[in-house]
């Protein structure tokens, strides 16, 4: 509009362009403000979040480590702060069972923090182990590595052949190779065998379609021997009526029709000889092929039944799997005896190691098994060090977290009779119910 009034020359425009100017210009600046406090406003809460994330991060992590929310003594009082006014056998029940789980939770604390300590005495005696020992247990160490480490891999191999199928060979195993040649002469007969009856089962076809077309050639001379026939007697008729009417000389008229009903006479017997005698060899043939099929046939049943046999006996479908299972079978029975020469060893180097350990009067030498790598790799064995300092920290903050809960309860208790004197009685049976002596 204002483009518009400026080209139209009106100063009225273009005062009012200079105004829309003006207004536009302060708009786009509100708007920027606007913005700027919207950036300012996202970033603070941006930074909110993040301190709130921080927070809560923090909050987590004191959690995980067991920090001083968990083990601290204000907690503790302001979870022991009872009202008095209540059933004092409510709350000395309530205690009383306090101190009977902190109890427990103690001794399965030490049982455990004692087992971590002898670990850690155990790590202090393998590093006090004399040199020439030393090497000794670190050779063995590496060899336990090593047959572990094959092991898996015998345990994570590829080849796979069912126990089933692993049995079933084992049974036949020193006649399976002689198998394997008779079931592919079986097979290669047995393609022989389909196509000598496919090249019969043709034949056979092909001269039934012979037979029928020689039986088709007989009927067709049966037409043709009607038809002639019909038309000899009828020229006899014609011939004879017009001798009779006209008595004209029909004598060579009468030879030629008895010559050409000769001649189709012969023609006809000669072909229809021909067509039995060749019926009668077309049987014969037939009868021929019918025999020869059947014994094929009987070729073909006895070896299917051989070939269902063995692959019933076998556990497989053809040679190709047989031959593939019976390769499969020499790999797996290869990998049984590594593997059985491995664990032999990895049981002799077992042996040895805890034999050693054994000899500087290690807590617990089988579990060192597991961790070989830590007795020839100086930063594994610190990591299981400082791995067992950290459990052991834990469980003495936990036990030392338990005993306060404990001694805070006993508080409490000792509060209670101490105000209530009357019931010093009831409260100190109510205690040796619990086993609490004070």
């Amino acid at each position: 509009m204002g483009i518009l009034k400026g080209l139209l020359g009106s100063n009225k425009d273009n005062g009012l362009k200079d105004k829309n100017q003006k207004d536009k210009s302060q708009k786009d600046k509100s708007q920027k403000d606007k913005n700027q406090k919207d950036k300012s406003q996202k970033d603070k809460n941006q930074k909110d979040k993040n301190q709130k994330d921080k927070n809560q991060k923090d909050k987590n992590h004191k959690e995980i480590n067991g920090a001083s929310q968990i083990y601290d003594e204000d907690s503790i009082e302001k979870r022991y702060n009872m009202d008095y006014s209540d059933d004092p056998s409510r709350i000395i029940t309530e205690n009383c069972e306090q101190v009977l789980e902190s109890n427990r939770q103690m001794e399965e604390l030490k049982v455990e923090y004692q087992a971590v300590t002898s670990y850690l005495t155990d790590i202090q005696k393998i590093d006090q182990i004399p040199a020439e020992d030393r090497e000794l247990l670190n050779d063995a160490a590496r060899k336990i590595i090593t047959f572990t480490r094959e092991r898996s891999k015998f345990q994570n191999s590829t080849v796979r052949i069912s126990d089933s199928q692993f049995v079933n060979i084992r049974k036949y195993e020193e006649i399976i190779p002689s198998e394997l040649t008779k079931i592919k002469e079986y097979e290669t007969y047995q393609e022989a065998i389909n196509k000598d009856m496919g090249y019969l089962e043709r034949e056979k076809n092909a001269l039934y379609d012979k037979r029928e077309d020689l039986e088709d050639k007989q009927f067709y001379l049966k037409k043709i021997s009607t038809t002639i026939s019909v038309l000899v007697i009828t020229l006899f008729i014609i011939l004879y009526l017009l001798q009779n009417s006209f008595k004209a000389d029909m004598q060579i008229p009468f030879i030629l029709t008895i010559v050409m009903a000769l001649g189709c006479i012969i023609y006809i017997l000669y072909q229809s000889s021909m067509n039995r005698k060749q019926s009668r060899i077309t049987d014969l043939k037939i009868n021929k092929v019918i025999h020869l099929l059947n014994k094929v046939k009987i070729k073909y049943i006895n070896n299917l039944n051989a070939l269902d046999y063995n692959y019933q006996k076998y556990m497989v479908k053809s040679y190709e799997e047989f031959h593939y299972l019976w390769e499969l079978y020499l790999k797996a029975k290869e990998e049984e005896k590594r593997y059985r020469q491995n664990s032999e060893l990895l049981e002799q180097y077992n042996r040895q190691i805890i034999q050693k350990l054994k000899q500087y009067e290690l807590a617990d030498p089988e579990i060192w098994l597991y961790q070989a790598v830590a007795i020839i790799d100086n930063k594994e064995m610190v990591e299981v060090r400082h791995r067992l300092n950290v459990r052991r920290q834990k469980l003495r903050e936990r036990i030392d977290y338990n005993n306060k809960i404990k001694e805070r309860s006993i508080e409490e208790i000792q509060k209670i009779l101490d105000k209530n004197p009357e019931k010093k009685e009831d409260i100190i049976k109510l205690l040796e119910r619990f086993g609490i002596n004070l």
